[in-house]
């Protein structure tokens, strides 16, 4: 496995030269400005148009500028910071909007030393001491032997050549030397986009896509060169993408220094977000690059950059990814657990956070850990790798650990298909190869064992079998309440669901980057027909169910009846019944009325199943009701006297025990009388009537009790009340 490692110096020539100029006359720096301090991040619940993002901010805030908008992702502009600190809490208000934060500024974390060639890779294989090259001249630099991650062994597990499927890594970064001749074989091709013809053939919003994007300068120029008299080329001075093209050698380079995972079939994703002379990023093109990352594809995403300002935004579209994210822990010597950096300190399962040590087996002085923030290290320390223009340099920090474990992983996603982040995970951090140093500092006190992770390659868990979601619709008041159940039947879990309005095919949902997304089990909606539902579980199993949500067409149900009253008037009991959306509004008016002349007029009664009104004289009386979805409907009541003709008791005698209670039910015959009943007993010591004809027992004795209709039939019924209980 030595050859693997063999070094070999490669300088460019001058026709490489001349296909620079030919083929890439956009890669030279476009004047972008550094990231501006007063810009607004929306994600929004739906998947919009430009347009109605920008008709939308016309309303919520009408001086906020759109500066971009890609599905449902805006960055806008505003007049200042303290404009764009008022306007967050009104857009998070709206219900319209997911997530609103301000855009933040993002840092690299690598440092660059003066020296030029080295021969050797401690980081891969630790004899005990190095070669270092420090102007040309070797330098013989002691290590700590064994400390590395095993990755000649891992080869020879591996067997070079066999691994099952290709990996694709998103590295998300400064821009990336895509002609440099140890990494131009093993960059992404977007293949649905037809090179230099001016027009977004894949429909993914960017046009001429080949390699990638750069969010920096908004364009296709993926690295910038510049170009010296003798024919030599490196990074331009303006726009540096050395970090980037380092990062990327470590994972997968194969020429003059050997990538981790460079013995496989991998690819690297060019995703530019830092950029300009201070190599600025910000959070905005970070969310547009995890994006763009995950409608490629990609396997896994590297981040070796970040933020001390938390962005729930970002969080957000990482958490909904089913890439596994290595992100680098950070460069300030500082403990993430009370000084927190972003992305390393999210809390996601899909996610590792790095620190990094040196030679010798122990943290960096200038590592930053948090044994409850920080997962793992990896060797950081003078790693040679790629550098823009052909090169090769030595860079040190969590910037250069965090590929490390992203080739590692890489390794272990070409044993198979269908695997998901969090099982990848599980495997490298149980076949971490321990360091006692490290413990205290962070959470599994390890770097990665390439071999030892390939050797438990059986342990990965595929997922094939995509999750289900189906849908029954519920009405609550005006809102059509979509009852959605989901099932993950595979193991690797459900990442994402979203819906869009009408019939949709899979290809429409950008493998979850587009749609609206669906945070609870319920979903209201305004309007009924066809919607359809997306679901992708980690393992990148998607599939679409199109669900048709019917309207309530079905009016309220009406009844009424009557009862006269003592004085002459009369209660009308109203029962309404509706199995649909709910009843909005009930009304009532004296005489005959049509439906529609109580859109303006009528006496409002509560919106009950049951419910009374006076009618203050005989008279016909229409009732109506509406429900939430507008649906109509009256009843009409003869409001009269019905004498009664017949009056029934439910008892003509009964014993009752002092303090004992017992209810009369007087029936009068027939049911549709309008009498009222009326009680009285011969002896007031000895029972007790209330209103609704329930008897309560006072004192020893025998009461007589006469039920009385208005109409003059009268019941009588005894009470026995025995002494001595």
């Amino acid at each position: 496995m030595c050859s693997f490692f063999k070094q070999h110096f490669y300088k460019f020539t001058s026709v490489l030269l001349l296909l620079l100029l030919l083929f890439f006359p956009g890669s030279m720096p476009t004047g972008s400005a550094d990231f501006a301090d007063n810009e607004l991040i929306i994600l929004w619940v739906d998947s919009i148009s430009p347009e109605e993002s920008a008709r939308r901010l016309s309303v919520l805030c009408p001086e906020l500028e759109l500066i971009e908008h890609i599905a449902d992702f805006s960055l806008c502009q505003g007049a200042s910071q303290a404009y764009i600190k008022k306007q967050i809490p009104v857009l998070n208000a709206d219900p319209s909007v997911r997530i609103a934060e301000r855009n933040l500024s993002t840092d690299l974390y690598g440092t660059l030393s003066d020296v030029e060639y080295s021969d050797a890779q401690w980081a891969f294989h630790n004899t005990g001491d190095y070669t270092y090259y420090i102007n040309g001249i070797p330098i013989r630099r002691s290590s700590v032997a064994d400390i590395d991650i095993n990755l000649p062994e891992a080869y020879d597990i591996l067997e070079y050549g066999t691994a099952k499927r290709s990996v694709l890594v998103a590295v998300i970064d400064t821009g990336i030397d895509i002609t440099h001749p140890a990494l131009r074989e093993h960059i992404w091709i977007n293949e649905r986009e037809i090179p230099m013809n001016g027009i977004d053939d894949d429909g993914n919003g960017y046009v001429d896509d080949i390699y990638g994007w750069d969010f920096y300068n908004n364009d296709n120029s993926v690295c910038h060169y510049t170009f010296s008299d003798l024919g030599q080329v490196s990074a331009h001075p303006d726009d540096d993408d050395n970090h980037g093209t380092h990062c990327a050698g470590i994972i997968a380079a194969t020429e003059g220094v050997f990538g981790v995972a460079g013995g496989i079939d991998i690819r690297i994703l060019p995703l530019k977000i830092h950029g300009g002379a201070k190599n600025s990023g910000s959070i905005a093109n970070a969310i547009k690059a995890v994006k763009y990352a995950q409608s490629a594809g990609a396997d896994i995403c590297n981040m070796s950059w970040g933020t001390p300002v938390y962005s729930e935004a970002l969080e957000t579209v990482m958490r909904e990814s089913d890439m596994l994210f290595v992100v680098a822990a950070g460069n300030d010597g500082s403990n993430n657990n009370s000084s927190p950096l972003y992305p390393a300190s999210f809390s996601l399962d899909n996610m590792i956070s790095v620190a990094y040590i040196t030679q010798s087996g122990t943290l960096a002085t200038d590592s930053n850990y948090g044994i409850s923030t920080v997962d793992i290290a990896a060797p950081g320390q003078d790693i040679y790798s790629t550098t823009v223009g052909g090169g090769y340099h030595y860079r040190s920090g969590t910037s250069m650990a965090a590929p490390v474990v992203s080739g590692v992983s890489a390794l272990l996603y070409s044993c198979g298909d269908s695997l998901y982040p969090q099982n990848v995970k599980e495997i490298l951090l149980q076949t971490l190869k321990p360091l006692d140093s490290l413990t205290g500092y962070v959470r599994y006190p390890g770097i990665p064992d390439a071999a030892k992770a390939l050797q438990a390659a059986d342990l990965l868990s595929p997922d094939t079998v995509a999750p289900t979601v189906s849908a029954a619709t519920q009405y609550q008041e005006a809102s059509l309440a979509v009852l959605t159940t989901t099932e993950d039947l595979g193991g690797s879990g459900i990442r994402t669901i979203r819906y869009a309005a009408g019939k949709r095919n899979l290809s429409y949902f950008c493998k979850g980057t587009a749609g609206q997304a669906i945070s609870d089990s319920v979903l209201h909606l305004n309007r009924p027909g066809a919607y359809t539902f997306y679901i992708s579980d980690y393992a990148g199993n998607e599939t679409v169910f199109t669900y048709t949500v019917e309207d309530d067409t079905r009016p309220p149900v009406l009844s009424a009846s009557c009862k006269e009253n003592a004085d002459g008037t009369f209660t009308v009991t109203v029962a309404a019944e509706d199995a649909g959306s709910g009843i909005k509004r009930l009304r009532y008016l004296e005489g005959e009325h049509p439906v529609n002349h109580f859109l303006s007029a009528g006496n409002e009664l509560p919106p009950e199943s049951l419910c009374t009104f006076i009618a203050a004289e005989q008279s016909v009386y229409t009732i109506y009701a509406a429900d939430y979805r507008g649906n109509k409907t009256t009843y009409t009541l003869d409001v009269k006297k019905s004498p009664a003709n017949q009056l029934i008791l439910n008892t003509t005698e009964r014993t009752l025990l002092v303090g004992n209670s017992f209810r009369l039910y007087p029936l009068m015959l027939p049911l549709t009388s309008t009498d009222f009943i009326s009680y009285a007993v011969n002896d007031e010591t000895l029972l007790y009537i209330a209103q609704d004809g329930t008897l309560t027992a006072l004192a020893p004795g025998t009461a007589i009790v006469t039920v009385t209709t208005s109409g003059g039939i009268s019941k009588t019924c005894t009470i026995h009340i025995p002494a001595g209980f």
